[in-house]
C-alpha cells in the first residue's frame, strides 16, 4: 500500500481549546492523505460551534462538516465526506463510545486509523512517520509514539503506552526504549493501527467508559499474537490530563475498571488487588486527599455491586 489514507479521530469533551491547538497542529502536516472526525460527546458549551467558527477563519480552503448523532448512526461509508467532519454526540458515554461511533464504519476501510487524545500535539511529520513506519510492519500490529511533555524541557514522558500490575490493578508507563518489550497496551492518547484490525479485533469496550479500554483492547490483541511497537520517530507532546485532571473521576474509574479489567483477565487477583485498593484509599485518607479516596472506595464499591 502506498500512501494510504489516514483517518484520525479526537474525542472532545468540554475542552474544545485543546481540540483546536491539536488540530491546527495536524494541519501542518507534511503527510497529506488523511482526514480528521472530531467526536464531540456531549459538552453543552458549544464546542464544535467554536472549532467550526475557528477552521473556516483560520482555514477557509479545507472543507468540513457537521453531522448530529441520527446522521452518524445513518453512516455506513466515509465517501463523500469532506477533509473535516465534526460529529455531535447527544449524550457522553464515554471515550471508547465516542471513539466508536466512528470506528463502526471505518473499519471496513482499507486505510490507517489513529486515535489521538485533545490534548495531545504533534510534529509537522509525526503522521508521515508513523505511516512510514507502518507500512514497514506486518499488518497484525498496534503502534505508539514517543510522547514528550508539552510543558517545562519537553522530556519524555512516556515511550508508547504502559504495561500492567496485575497485583495492584495498577499501570505503569514505560518511560525507555528499552521497555518497550514489556508493553501491555499501547495508549489510546496516540494509537496508530490499520482500519482492519478494528474489524478483527472488535472496537473499543465501551463498557469501560474511561481509562484502561484500550488497555484491554490492546492486551486481548497481544492473546491474539498481536504486536505492540513504538515508532521512535513519532513525537507527540502531551499536555497532561488538562481535561479530567486528578480528582473523584480520575480515582474512580481507574479503581473501578482497574478491577474490571482484573477480572476478565486474572480473576484470582481480585482479593489481592482489593487490599491493594484499601492502602490506596487510607494513602489518600491520610494526605487529605478526601475526593480522591471517595474516588478509590465508590470505584471498588461499584465494581463489587456490578454498577457498570
Amino acid at each position: 500500500m502506498s500512501d494510504p489514507r489516514v483517518y484520525i479521530i479526537i474525542v472532545n469533551y468540554k475542552n474544545w481549546q485543546d481540540s483546536r491547538d491539536c488540530l491546527e497542529s495536524l494541519l501542518r502536516s507534511t503527510y497529506t492523505k488523511y482526514s480528521v472526525f472530531i467526536i464531540d460527546n456531549d459538552s453543552r458549551n458549544n464546542s464544535l460551534e467554536h472549532l467550526r467558527e475557528w477552521l473556516q477563519n483560520s482555514y477557509r480552503y479545507i472543507k468540513s462538516s457537521l453531522l448530529k448523532r441520527p446522521e452518524t448512526d445513518q453512516l455506513e461509508t466515509v465517501s463523500g465526506l469532506p477533509e473535516v467532519v465534526f460529529f455531535q454526540n447527544d449524550k457522553n458515554e464515554g471515550f471508547a463510545a465516542g471513539n466508536n461511533l466512528v470506528l463502526r464504519f471505518l473499519q471496513h476501510e482499507d486505510a490507517y486509523i489513529w486515535l489521538l487524545n485533545p490534548d495531545m500535539l504533534v510534529r509537522a511529520n509525526t503522521l508521515a512517520e508513523l505511516t512510514s513506519f507502518a507500512l514497514q510492519q506486518p499488518a497484525e500490529c498496534i503502534i505508539g509514539a514517543e510522547v514528550r511533555y508539552h510543558a517545562g524541557n519537553q522530556g519524555l514522558f512516556f515511550y508508547g503506552g504502559g504495561k500492567v500490575n496485575f497485583a495492584s490493578a495498577t499501570i505503569q508507563l514505560v518511560r525507555t526504549k528499552e521497555g518497550e518489550s514489556a508493553l501491555d497496551y499501547i495508549s489510546g492518547g496516540c494509537l496508530f493501527t490499520h482500519a482492519g484490525n478494528i474489524r478483527r479485533l472488535g472496537l473499543l469496550p465501551g463498557e469501560y467508559f474511561l481509562y484502561w479500554e484500550e488497555t484491554d483492547w490492546c492486551f486481548r490483541a497481544q492473546q491474539q499474537g498481536y504486536r505492540l511497537l513504538v515508532c521512535p520517530s513519532g513525537i507527540c507532546y502531551d499536555k497532561v490530563s488538562t481535561v479530567i485532571g486528578k480528582g473523584f473521576m480520575s480515582d474512580y474509574y481507574y479503581a473501578r475498571n482497574g478491577l474490571l479489567f482484573i477480572s476478565k483477565y486474572r480473576k484470582k487477583n481480585i482479593p489481592v488487588v482489593l487490599m491493594f485498593m484499601a492502602m490506596r484509599f487510607l494513602k489518600r485518607v491520610v494526605t487529605g486527599q478526601w475526593e480522591r479516596a471517595r474516588g478509590v472506595y465508590k470505584g471498588a464499591k461499584d465494581f463489587l455491586k456490578k454498577q457498570y
